[in-house]
């Protein structure tokens, strides 16, 4: 039978730091069942994934769906080396030791998203729901040659379908705990033999599941509207264009910009002040003291889906992309344009006192428009010698406003602390890599290199507000700052063939991101105004092999990644002529270190039993970070040297289980478990009590049923079984420890049908 619905049951994601396969799914046979082959382009051209020396997990549309992952926060459910965290509307994924921690409009993502080969430059971004989506591609490590902007830490890359030349057409309707309701679909239309057309779409709503103190301030609820369209035309066997526009909408409550709780303060018991060192209370910082000591601050609701303010948190985020993707095969070569534009624009607020009292309230509101261009030329054929050059141009015009300690909501209301800043970026580089078979069919030998010019320009505005609209006037007052940031990344690999199914490889490669602006140095000169480029060096050895006739598939890999001033964010408490806030600061760490084992094992012992296991062994510490100032409310200076780098747990295990039952009518049903385990790691680099993530275990469950003609299916699912609740974001703000928890235990049924 087909794969069409993934019935395999069962992936594998081994959280290895250096080569992983990818999470397959392996369709039951009457005689015989094998590790599936995947197909991606992370070199930039289509090749099997076990040819690839590169650290690759590879999601599939059918895993995508047998494991309800619907965006970028569960992928880390089967992916190794990743770790997932989100405030607001902002995603800050974590790959080896680096994660995206600086979500400011000036500044760059250190992990680089991709749809359909367009690079998306905001974190918000990073949320784009999974529709009607061929491949997830996580690619670890830098990736600074072929795709170079901003995949310092590695490289998320989404391909959606392409239209094709036969109809198809399928729906589904997933219905869950908190009233979730989700409708998807798509239609394939074939126009005739040089055009087709696809349509998919989502709508999607949910109730928050952190309850607030009443039902309209409960948050993180889902209210998701998606379209996109796509156009294939292809008027000669030569030439290929395939054109998409998608519309996205993100409305109803977010999860505030810094967390939606005090998670508590650390005080000096004797003298009653705050200090770092102190001992950590389970309280909420609140101003004024009216004289009261520290320690008879105000008590924390100890649930952590809980959240006490009084502002109805709001995202509103509203996205409208085109592309362009055109090829023409001239026989010995290939050349691709790939084109890009976006208008793109979210608004979030924050509850700043996290209480009932009125005031204190925090918004930005950013919006953008960016053009992209790449062009390349690739060889094309069989010969001894693969190669690409390139050419990519980037451009970037974002209007970014911050409004802080506003009496009530951010955007109707005067009496808001305001400042506006006009970010521009524009980036150009070139790009080369070629790859050699010294010794035909056994080794090959790759080499890549990368030059690259980011202009970063932002200019102060003067703003003005009427009390009925936030933003009435903008004006550049001509104080401007501009910096160039250029840098040389390189690649260079190594790898031998044992045979067709053991290969052997290693890999030197460099990243950059380049520096940026804080902010907020517009309204306090005391501030940092600006921040460094950050590099890395990484070092990788792996293995890839499959046995048994294909049955079993297990990948080892070790890396080592070195860090060079590495951009970190720090609290800054703020005090304006209405209240106190914080505002958000990127500094650059002197250096740092990430290194790691990683193994990924996929087997089919029996037909129809699908087996997954993956171990990662990981170690992330600043080896030198020296005189950090204090977060916010806290004096003097910290020495963070030999502290571990956040998001990064010394173990995680995953483990996948499931098992194709045909029956006698010729429908399958396939029950699925899931299970990753992750030691301890800390969320900031400050590593407290507070900020710690104890060891945990999620287990996943789920049922498929599939019928004889593959046309209609059912799914019955549970995640996080055990109701395990983790901390997926920690950062000090003027209240305290700032956090927010991942979702509590969900469940639900789906219902698809295919035409």
């Amino acid at each position: 039978m087909s794969n069409r619905y993934g019935l395999t049951g069962v992936s594998i994601a081994v959280m290895a730091l250096a080569a992983s396969p990818a999470w397959a799914q392996t369709a039951p046979d009457p005689e015989t069942s094998t590790v599936e082959d995947i197909v991606v382009t992370a070199q930039r051209r289509a090749e099997n994934l076990q040819d690839v020396p590169l650290a690759v997990t590879a999601l599939s549309s059918e895993t995508l769906q047998n494991n309800d992952i619907r965006d970028l926060s569960r992928v880390e459910v089967l992916t190794p080396g990743f770790t997932f965290g989100k405030s607001g509307s902002d995603a800050r994924p974590a790959i080896r030791g680096v994660r995206t921690e600086n979500v400011g409009v000036s500044g760059d993502p250190s992990i680089g998203y991709f749809t359909d080969n367009v690079y998306r430059s905001r974190a918000s971004q990073a949320n784009e729901p999974f529709v009607d989506v061929a491949r997830v591609e996580i690619q670890r490590g830098p990736q600074g040659t072929l795709y170079g902007r901003n995949t310092f830490g590695g490289n998320i890359a989404i391909s959606t379908n392409d239209p094709t030349e036969d109809f198809d057409a399928g729906s589904s309707l997933t219905l869950g705990s908190f009233n979730r309701i989700a409708v998807d679909g798509f239609v394939n239309v074939p126009l005739g033999d040089a055009v087709q057309l696809r349509i998919a779409a989502l709508r999607e709503t949910m109730d928050g599941y952190v309850e607030g103190v009443t039902d309209d301030l409960d948050i993180f609820d889902r209210d998701t509207s998606y379209a996109r369209v796509g156009v294939r035309i292809a008027p000669t066997p030569q030439l290929e264009a395939v054109l998409r526009y998608s519309h996205w909408t993100e409305q109803g409550t977010g999860g505030a910009a810094f967390g939606y709780r005090v998670g508590g303060i650390f005080v000096n018991p004797t003298t009653g002040n705050f200090d770092i060192n102190g001992q950590p209370y389970l309280l909420r910082y609140d101003i004024p003291r009216t004289g009261r000591p520290l320690v008879e601050g105000i008590p924390i609701n100890p649930d952590p889906l809980f959240y006490g303010g009084d502002t109805k948190l709001v995202q509103d985020l509203e996205q409208n992309a085109w592309s362009a993707n055109v090829s023409y095969d001239f026989g010995p070569v290939v050349f691709r344009s790939i084109t890009g534009f976006t208008e793109f624009e979210v608004f979030r607020n924050a509850d700043n006192d996290f209480s009932l009292r009125l005031g204190a309230v925090d918004g930005q509101e950013d919006k953008l428009e960016s053009f992209s261009q790449e062009l390349q030329l690739a060889s094309n054929g069989d010969g001894p010698i693969d190669w690409i050059v390139g050419y990519f141009y980037f451009n970037e015009d974002v209007t970014a406003s911050f409004f802080s300690s506003c009496p009530t909501a951010a955007r109707d209301t005067a009496g808001c602390a305001f400042a506006a800043g006009l970010p521009e970026t524009t980036s150009n580089a070139v790009f080369g890599q070629a790859s050699w078979w010294a010794i035909p069919d056994r080794l090959r030998i790759t080499g890549g290199v990368r030059y690259t010019e980011d202009e970063k320009v932002i200019r102060r505005a003067n703003a003005t507000t009427n009390g009925t609209q936030r933003l009435t006037s903008v004006t550049p007052t001509g104080q401007e700052f501009d910096f160039t940031f250029s840098e040389t990344t390189w690649r260079v690999n190594a790898e031998y063939h044992l045979d067709d199914d053991r290969m052997l490889y290693a890999t030197v490669s460099t990243g950059f991101r380049s520096g940026g602006f804080n902010s907020g140095f517009f309204t306090n000169p005391a501030l940092p105004g600006a921040f460094g480029p950050e590099t890395v060096t990484a070092y990788e050895i792996g293995s890839k092999n499959r046995f048994w006739d294909d049955r079993l598939q297990v990948n080892i890999s070790a890396y080592r990644n070195e860090f060079q001033d590495l951009q970190v964010q720090n609290q800054f408490l703020i005090v304006t002529p209405t209240g106190t806030t914080t505002t958000s600061v990127i500094l650059n760490a002197a250096e740092a270190h990430s290194h790691g084992l990683e193994l990924e094992v996929q087997a089919v012992p029996i037909d129809n039993l699908n087996l997954a296991f993956s171990a990662t062994l990981m170690e992330a510490q600043y080896d030198d970070y020296r005189n950090v100032p204090a977060p916010s409310n806290y004096t003097g200076f910290l020495n963070y040297s030999g502290n571990d780098v956040p998001y990064s747990p010394s173990i995680k295990l995953t483990g996948q289980v499931g098992y194709d039952f045909i029956l006698g009518d010729g429908s399958v049903i396939t029950p699925q478990a899931t299970l990753l385990y992750s030691d301890e790691y800390y969320l900031t680099d400050t590593n407290t009590v507070l900020d710690l993530q104890d060891a945990f275990a999620k287990v996943d469950l789920r049922v498929s049923w599939v019928d004889a003609s593959e046309r209609y299916r059912v799914d019955v699912f549970a995640n996080n079984v055990g109701d395990e609740v983790t901390l997926n974001r920690a950062t000090f703000g003027s209240r305290g420890l700032n956090q927010s928890y991942d979702a509590p235990r969900m469940y639900g049924i789906r219902l698809s049908a295919a035409y």
